[in-house]
């Protein structure tokens, strides 16, 4: 009795053992299905241990069929489950692109925009360079390392904003996140990551353009 108690507890710490696996790798699914790989294990060593030692032929089919059904739903319901939640993850991953995109456009657009107003408001006689009407109005907001800084503070560090002046009558406002994905999971960002959103706005005396990389 108190080998059957033994392996019963052992059986059971060995699942749980598995388990811990989803604590290391940071992936619930991968504990869940170590786990049950190790449970699967552990019945067929309790089928050669106790129940293939049952006299009654009938109790031995039936306690078999039971676990072979009880073991089946479980996969079933875990597979089921895994789908759902990679559909969700992959919904919420897309709705965060989404939001991304639509921050990033309004910041870089309306700052462009604001510096073609203003170039286009001065006098004859003050003329200057859309660079330079770039740099007069954001002077506070364009960081001696290529950053920009955007109208609302990223409090995730997410955006990360960069300038550029192309040429005396182009300049360019670019994005690239920090772990939102983009649409090409092999797309190399300028920050030598792969896989992120990118963007960028371009403006010239026509206007702005804004250009989704990836």
């Amino acid at each position: 009795m108190g080998s059957k108690i033994g392996f019963l507890a052992g059986g059971a710490l060995a699942v749980v053992a598995a388990f811990s696996l989803a604590f290391l790798f940071q992936n619930l699914w991968a504990g869940f299905f170590s786990a049950f790989a190790v449970a699967v294990l552990w019945l067929w060593m309790l089928d050669r241990k106790m129940i293939s030692r049952l006299k009654d032929t009938g109790n031995r089919t039936a306690v078999r069929v039971i676990l072979i059904l009880l073991t089946g739903l479980m996969l079933s319901l875990s597979v089921i489950h895994y789908q759902r939640s990679e559909q969700q993850n992959e919904s919420l991953t897309n709705i965060r692109t989404t939001i991304i995109h639509s921050i990033s456009r309004m910041e870089m657009e309306k700052s462009l925009q604001l510096v073609l107003r203003h170039y286009h408001s001065l006098p004859a006689e003050e003329q200057t360079t859309l660079a330079d009407a770039f740099r007069d109005l954001y002077e506070e907001r364009l960081n001696d390392d290529g950053s920009w800084s955007p109208e609302i503070p990223d409090e995730d560090g997410d955006l990360n904003f960069t300038y550029s002046i192309a040429s005396p009558d182009s300049v360019v406002l670019a994005l690239t996140t920090t772990f939102t994905r983009g649409e090409d999971p092999q797309f190399l960002n300028t920050n030598n990551q792969t896989g992120l959103y990118q963007a960028r706005a371009v403006l010239t005396e026509r206007g702005v353009r804004y250009e989704r990389e990836n």
